[in-house]
């Protein structure tokens, strides 16, 4: 665990504590490993490209016939499979917190060494995903920048659109609406097989709030709506954000080891 605020060491699972400058302290560690010999590591290195690869083979193989359903509502694995097709080496991709960082980290590949996925995994900051694909665009304004995010996050920034057409900012925001705060929904059920009445919201429809701020929205039902949708949404020149609320299969969660065991 690298941080310069050492206020923040040890707030992770990490082997080494280290207190620096990233940067500085990847060059230097750089430096001292050229004096020890990597010989071993570097022979093992085939063997675990190859596990990995053949995990995410197992994986794509998994969630195939959810990756191309056409059930209504709509599967995020199927939303996942269209926006894979869609993104490029430019686009900086943003997750808000809980499954929306999920299904992005687990079914969407990078297209090059360095291409930025912002999530806030680890620290649940629910309600991160607008304003963090905002930040982004006004540190790289040439770059298309996408948000996924959940309803009961969504939920917690909505006033942003308005500093969203304010600023001038261009995003393509995709909204998981499932009417329920899925994880905590689901941890409840696996572990009391019930769930609190406070899980569960009345429907909200997400593209007439964005429209109301000045906005773009777009609704989807059906998930042979949501590819085109995407390809207009990134094709845009205008200086408009868009809003995907896309109505989403309540019942489906990510791969969460305490989950599977239940069934």
């Amino acid at each position: 665990h690298i941080d310069i605020d050492p206020q923040e060491i040890g707030r992770n699972h990490e082997a080494l504590r280290l207190v620096g400058d990233a940067r500085a302290t990847l060059s230097a560690l750089q430096i001292a490993l050229q004096s020890h010999d990597l010989s071993r590591r570097a022979d093992v290195r085939s063997g675990i490209e190859a596990r990995i690869t053949a995990a995410k083979a197992d994986y794509a193989k998994e969630v195939s016939p959810v990756a191309t359903s056409s059930a209504k509502p709509v599967r995020p694995e199927r939303m996942m499979a269209d926006l894979d097709k869609l993104i490029t080496p430019e686009h900086i991709l943003v997750a808000d917190a809980s499954y929306s960082s999920i299904w992005l980290c687990n079914n969407l590949r990078s297209r090059r060494a360095g291409q930025r996925f912002l999530t806030p995994r680890g620290m649940a900051g629910l309600g991160w995903g607008l304003p963090m694909a905002m930040g982004a665009k006004l540190a790289r304004p040439d770059a298309p920048v996408f948000a996924m995010v959940g309803d009961g996050g969504f939920a917690h920034v909505w006033a942003e659109l308005e500093s969203a057409r304010r600023l001038g900012t261009h995003l393509v925001v995709v909204v998981l609406n499932n009417e329920i705060l899925g994880y905590q929904k689901h941890a409840e059920l696996a572990r009391y097989d019930a769930h609190t009445d406070a899980v569960a919201f009345t429907s909200v429809d997400h593209a007439a709030v964005a429209e109301a701020a000045g906005c773009r929205g777009v609704r989807i039902t059906d998930p042979a709506e949501f590819a085109p949708a995407l390809e207009e949404a990134f094709a845009r020149t205008d200086s408009t954000t868009t809003v995907i609320d896309v109505m989403s299969d309540p019942d489906a969660h990510p791969p969460i080891t305490a989950f599977e065991s239940k069934k």
